[in-house]
């Protein structure tokens, strides 16, 4: 039954080179758009300020393929990714992979109280911002009780049955201008912070950023076999499938072969096997077999 389940697929592909500029002098959309996709490309909020891209700003005419007019007097742009990647790359500086997690927000407020309409603003401007997906739900929906309570392991598989690959929480009074209390989950990230509404996707982003730095050492893709023993029926392996795909790097999750209650996967990932283990360290269900195995990572799946 398992060789007809499809294969997953990791994260969700953000359009990086398609930004809404608000400036309105037409002469200086260019820069403004490609200071806008920078940030987005590398994942790093001061990217549009480092020095190492002072050339691509100031000749972004050139890297405009298109440019017309948008809602509210904007201007909406599309840029030469391509080409911006490689200037990227020449200057010495990392890109985030457009394959980003997609992150449900969850806000708690305090019985009777609601979240103001400036905190779902502001995190959608900041998401906007930093390229990260995101969608913003009631934390009933997660069906946890408390969500800013609920550990790890009772998050992410909440957030993966509805689609997502990560589950930020916010706590607070509901005022845009509050600090809330926010805590990230997913795969390979568990921080927490406070701070305002904005602050929980940078904050995130950060953390997404930096776990995909942990692959940067080797940008090249390769197949890697896992081994992952204690697959009992259909929803085991939709699990395992769903948490490999998850991992930073990883770009395509197929099923190699099944015997009994053991599947092995091929998993496509910048930086082999090494990384995809690291990045697995600290996963609630996915961890190292008690027996290696020759020419494969050696995973147990736990119930």
């Amino acid at each position: 039954m398992l060789a007809f389940l499809p294969t997953a697929e990791a994260a969700r592909a953000v359009r990086v080179y398609d930004v809404t500029v608000s400036e309105t002098a037409p002469a200086a959309v260019p820069a403004a758009a490609m200071r806008i996709a920078l940030v987005r490309a590398t994942g790093r909020r001061d990217a549009a300020s480092d020095p190492a891209f002072g050339m691509l700003v100031s000749d972004a005419q050139q890297y405009v393929r298109l440019s017309r007019p948008g809602a509210a007097g904007r201007t909406e742009v599309t840029l030469d990714g391509d080409a911006i990647d490689a200037a990227i790359l020449a200057a010495g500086r990392a890109l985030w992979p457009v394959e980003r997690p997609l992150t449900l927000v969850v806000l708690e407020v305090p019985q009777g109280a609601a979240p103001g309409e400036g905190v779902q603003a502001a995190i959608e401007a900041a998401a906007a911002e930093r390229g990260l997906p995101v969608s913003i739900v009631p934390a009933a929906t997660l069906n946890l009780g408390s969500g800013a309570m609920a550990s790890r392991e009772m998050l992410l598989p909440a957030a993966q049955r509805l689609g997502a690959d990560a589950v930020l929480v916010g706590r607070g009074d509901g005022g845009s201008a509050s600090t809330w209390q926010w805590s990230l989950a997913s795969p390979a990230v568990a921080e927490s912070w406070s701070g305002a509404p904005a602050s929980a996707v940078h904050g995130a982003a950060d953390a997404f950023v930096r776990t995909a730095d942990v692959s940067s050492a080797s940008t090249s893709e390769g197949d890697v076999l896992v081994s992952v023993s204690g697959i009992a029926d259909l929803a085991a392996y939709a699990g395992v499938s769903q948490a490999l795909a998850q991992v930073a790097g990883v770009r395509r999750v197929a099923l190699e072969v099944a015997a009994g209650t053991t599947a092995t996967f091929r998993v496509t990932v910048r930086g082999g096997a090494d990384v995809l283990a690291a990045s697995l360290a600290g996963h609630g269900r996915l961890v190292p077999a008690a027996t290696p195995q020759s020419g494969a990572l050696a995973l147990s799946w736990l119930p």
